[in-house]
């Protein structure tokens, strides 16, 4: 049998990359954004160049969006850009199958950044320990989450990842952290986002999780 902990893994760290950028600040959880586009009077070079770092991450050229990344922290940025260009560098990393080393990066830009919210406690999952865990918990259900099991995330960048997706993340670390009762009420809520998840990757992801709360 699988690792049900290697099989999450390999879905966050091989999550599909959508084309297309939405270069706006939609995201954030329950619709309320938060991304380099909400600070009053933004760099405009700043922006610039983080748009173009995610327009080379949706084509795979990772390094190249990295450059463009360290071009805005080089140009005098607001926080919120600098904390927009941590993030996408975290984001180039985990694509280029590298998420513990975007988890400094995902550190940097999570205060202000829900997108690094998301990345950061993937990491905290591909760490594994029981400390990580609870981390990941911390970070997504507490910081992103604000405590309410139902929020709404919403990303501000193509990183792939849903609402749902997000949710069974959480419902694996409470599974791994013995909180069976959130576990399952993170799960439900997943499956219901998702509820035709039969056939696709994420529904490997729940049958890991049932195997942890039952196991």
């Amino acid at each position: 049998m699988k690792n049900p902990l290697k099989i999450l893994i390999m879905l966050l760290v091989a999550m599909p990359l959508a084309l297309g950028i939405t270069g706006c600040s939609g995201g954030g959880v329950n619709g309320e954004g938060n991304g380099s586009y909400d600070t009053g009077t933004p760099i405009v070079r700043g922006n610039i160049n983080n748009d173009s770092g995610w327009e080379f991450i949706s084509k795979g050229q990772y390094d190249s969006a990295i450059k463009h990344f360290n071009d805005v922290l080089a140009s005098n940025p607001t926080e919120n850009e600098k904390a927009e260009a941590y993030n996408g560098i975290g984001w180039a990393k985990s694509f280029n199958g590298k998420l513990k080393d975007g988890m400094k990066y995902f550190q940097m830009a999570s205060d202000l950044n829900d997108d690094a919210k998301v990345g950061l406690g993937a990491a905290y999952i591909q760490q594994a320990s029981l400390s990580d865990m609870e981390e990941a918990i911390e970070v997504l259900y507490v910081q992103l989450g604000k405590s309410k099991p139902r929020f709404n995330y919403v990303p501000s960048r193509q990183t792939s990842v849903t609402n749902a997706e997000v949710h069974a993340m959480l419902a694996y670390a409470f599974a791994a952290t013995g909180d069976t009762v959130k576990s399952e009420e993170q799960l439900d809520y997943a499956k219901e986002l998702e509820p035709n998840y039969a056939g696709k990757s994420i529904a490997q992801l729940f049958s890991a999780i049932e195997f942890l709360n039952n196991n």
